[in-house]
């Protein structure tokens, strides 16, 4: 089984991320311009999935992403 992941707390800004993630793959650019929210934040949040291995990083040159587990379905379930 894969190693557990480490528990984040969804933010309103990270229900926007994980929106568009869900749709498919994003850069961080294209996430600031579709939620509005600033290109740091994302890069925080972002890490932030990574870290709990909720998104991978499908490209590094461009920074493309892809959502692999919704922490929000995580939640419903316990």
């Amino acid at each position: 089984m894969n190693s557990q992941r480490m528990a984040i707390k969804v933010t309103k800004s990270t229900e926007k991320i994980l929106d568009v993630l869900k749709e498919g793959r994003a850069t961080p650019g294209y996430l600031a311009d579709e939620t509005d929210i600033s290109r740091q934040t994302i890069h925080t949040q972002l890490n932030a999935l990574l870290a709990g291995k909720y998104i991978q990083q499908v490209h590094e040159p461009t920074g493309l992403y892809e959502l692999v587990n919704d922490p929000r379905e995580e939640d419903t379930e316990s």
